[in-house]
């Protein structure tokens, strides 16, 4: 595989230098072998080295601690300490950049669903005797009495989440499962005696369910343990509706104020006041109907308007800027713009995660293979008239296209379907894993094969534009048969 930290992703929006220093840091420190604990440099050093002053270069560095890939330490033999990217901090990305489109809580549990089953298919046959006591020590923690906080109830569960993450054994899943769960439960504590009562009741029952899962685990069925996920995720998606009064909105869609911001969620997200307030800004911008290039207001009218500090602000706008929600436009007339939202920062940071784990190529297959047929379904369940017309023009460009034009721009299609979707988080995950496809050596491909590929993608297009999604799954599937054989992609 080649190193994904020289992975370059394009993007729509001009990197800022701060940005493009933690580009360079991060492919320097790849280049010496990533030595974790090692001193890379002072900051006089760092700045000398970079030609850069000193703002610039913490800025950079805080991007960098942001991301786990390295921290400064200060005082005598101090200097840019050299980690690795943690897996919460990628998570974290692709969590924040979910929770700015405000993307549904529908959404967020058809991705649940999927990738929640995959898991635990995994972990009820990869469970080995290790394990065991763990899975012990759960099932009896969560037969205890309730705890009265919300915050140590979702811990707990969280606890059990991370064992069948580990166990399952793949970091994709491990990742995703945890961006999920991250904007899923960022909301406020249902008020009324009533809907506490129910919150409380949900989590008694979700807890017997998590006793029988874990039991199926250890007893190697992995289908009672997707049963017991899906019967899970039906009651706390039932309690959605309820309490919300359905599931088309997303867990943070009211927060238009400061005010009005989550009191449970993870705290690494939401005790910084700058986090809080980029998602403000990113409702407010979705409430006004404003369209790209449209300007919000200039850095003292938005201090004002939000009742916060010049430092505060600026963390929360270089957090919407890294998004691609908002762009800073300097001189008369300008302030912070609306920008058109686009995740190649995310996919990036993740990216770099993943290209940090072993075997990777077992891991991407297995969640690619999932995520492309469940798109292929939903896109020609949920095609309408102008998906119709954008798909069309791109399988008639593929067909005009040569051989190896068509199996360069493969990608397209797949980023095509998962849009068409109707799920931005599935789109967002199949963004991520192929661009993660992109830093795979590309050797030669057999004639045959992609003399093939071409037919296949036809054939697939036609069953999407129909609207079969079964026969879609179908076509699918065929295609990524082709493409196991021709880059020996085994079964995960």
């Amino acid at each position: 595989m080649s190193d994904p930290s020289g992975f370059a992703l394009a993007s729509s929006r001009p990197a800022k230098l701060a940005e493009r220093v933690a580009e360079a840091l991060k492919r320097d420190i790849s280049a010496i072998g990533w030595p974790v604990g090692q001193v890379f440099g002072s900051e006089a050093q760092l700045m000398e080295r970079y030609g850069i002053g000193r703002a610039t270069l913490r800025e950079a560095i805080r991007q960098l601690e942001r991301h786990g890939v390295a921290n400064m330490r200060r005082g005598s033999g101090g200097g840019l300490v050299i980690s690795r990217p943690a897996r919460d901090s990628a998570a974290l990305a692709l969590a924040t950049y979910l929770e700015l489109i405000d993307v549904s809580f529908g959404e967020l549990y058809e991705a649940r669903a999927l990738i929640e089953s995959q898991a635990v298919l995994l972990a009820a046959e990869r469970l080995d005797e290790p394990d065991i006591p763990r899975a012990r020590e759960l099932i009896e923690l969560l037969g205890q009495e309730q705890p009265g906080c919300f915050n140590a109830e979702l811990r707990l569960l969280a606890d059990v989440r991370d064992f069948i993450c580990r166990v399952s054994g793949n970091a994709a899943i491990s990742l995703i499962l945890e961006a999920l769960q991250c904007v899923t439960v960022s909301g406020r504590t249902p008020r009324d005696a009533h809907a506490r009562a129910r919150v409380q009741t949900v989590f008694g029952q979700v807890r017997r369910l998590k006793i029988e899962l874990l039991e199926a685990l250890i007893g190697g069925d992995g289908l009672r343990a997707r049963e017991r996920i899906q019967d899970k995720l039906r009651l706390t998606r039932e309690l959605i509706i309820e309490l919300r009064g359905g599931l088309s909105h997303g867990p943070t869609s009211a927060m238009t104020e400061l005010a009005a911001a989550p009191d449970f969620a993870f705290s690494r997200v939401y005790d910084k006041s700058a986090h809080r307030l980029a998602v403000v800004i990113a409702r407010n911008i979705s409430a006004s109907g404003l369209g790209s290039g449209a300007r919000i207001g200039a850095e003292p009218d938005l201090q004002a308007r939000h009742g916060v500090s010049r430092a505060v602000l600026r963390e929360a706008v270089r957090t919407l800027e890294l998004h691609a929600i908002v762009r800073s436009r300097r001189g008369p007339g300008g302030g912070l713009l609306v920008a058109t939202p686009e995740p190649s920062y995310t996919v990036r940071l993740a990216v770099e995660y993943l290209g940090q784990t072993q075997p990777l190529s077992q891991h991407f297959h297995a969640v690619w293979k999932n995520l492309q047929l469940a798109v292929a379904g939903l896109a020609a369940q949920r095609l309408d008239a102008a998906g119709r017309q954008r798909l069309q023009a791109l399988l008639d460009s593929l067909q005009r296209a040569g051989e190896a034009e068509r199996l360069q721009r493969s990608g397209e299609l797949d980023l095509c379907l998962a849009e068409l979707s109707g799920n931005r988080a599935l789109a967002l995950f199949v963004r991520l894993l192929g661009a993660l496809a992109e830093s795979y050596p590309s050797g030669a491909v057999a004639q045959w094969i992609l003399q093939h590929l071409g037919e296949h993608q036809a054939r697939l297009g036609a069953a999407v534009l129909a609207g079969d999604p079964s026969l879609a799954r179908r076509r699918m599937l065929d295609q990524l048969r082709l493409i196991e054989t021709g880059f020996g992609l085994a079964e995960d």
